[in-house]
């Protein structure tokens, strides 16, 4: 393992030199069921055990832009009376400026866009031997465990060599082509790699009020529990009584 450690440490200088530049299309599946809190087992017969969205990761060689291809529906459920269960999958999108140690998130809140300026995250990953193919690319696998106590497994390529990968799970010295998080609470599977041709055009969102990350995730808890409701995995539920 510290054999393939270095490797990794003695390739990154290189990636440089040889970043890929196109798109990834990605399955984004949200396991609602197992979002749900234990006082809401009840729930599971109303509503879908899955909702399915398509997101798109375009790189340009030195900045990525994550975003929404196909939007999910809305789902909305009233299993029993005087109560109203809404889900809905935010239009969120995130940018990375690994030139300038720089990332951008658009975030969509109650129908309003907040704009979070921060450091790339840069997750701890540890790198494990376990390997299969994706897509025809050879990939590895790698761990961590987010701030949420979630562990987070990645699949990544080193055949393509950017540190990009859905949402914020990147940082690896490869695309990360698949990705769990809490053991499938959400699932990111890569459907379609391009890489080559022309360099798409990679701009960090500007539409929005500017926000520090502190004040956003305040804001959020603060609303969720007034309309006593539950933010898990960054899908909003809300449950309340008409």
């Amino acid at each position: 393992m510290k054999r393939l450690l270095v490797l990794y440490t003695l390739l990154l200088p290189l990636f440089a030199a040889a970043q890929p530049a196109g798109r990834i299309i990605y399955e984004e599946k949200f396991n609602l069921h197992k979002g749900l809190g234990p006082d809401q087992e009840a729930h599971k017969a109303m509503i879908p055990e899955f909702q399915v969205s398509k997101s798109q990761l375009l790189y340009d060689g030195q900045a990525a832009l994550y975003g929404a291809y196909e939007e999910a529906e809305d789902i909305n459920a009233e299993p029993e009376e005087g109560v109203n269960i809404q889900i809905r999958r935010a239009s969120n999108s995130i940018y990375f400026d690994y030139a300038n140690d720089k990332q951008v998130e658009q975030r969509d809140f109650i129908g309003k866009l907040f704009i979070i300026e921060t450091p790339v995250e840069k997750p701890e990953w540890k790198v494990l031997p376990e390997q299969k193919s994706i897509l025809g690319y050879p990939c590895q696998k790698a761990t961590y465990t987010n701030k949420d106590g979630q562990v987070v497994e990645a699949w990544f390529s080193p055949s393509i060599p950017a540190p990009i990968g859905p949402a914020a799970y990147q940082g690896l010295p490869g695309a990360v082509l698949m990705a769990s998080v809490d053991d499938g609470l959400r699932l990111y599977q890569a459907l379609s790699v391009e890489l080559g041709g022309d360099k798409p055009e990679v701009v960090a969102p500007s539409k929005g009020k500017q926000i520090t990350k502190e004040e956003y995730d305040k804001m959020v808890e603060e609303r969720v529990r007034e309309m006593g409701g539950s933010n898990r995995g960054g899908m909003i539920r809300i449950i309340r009584s008409n």
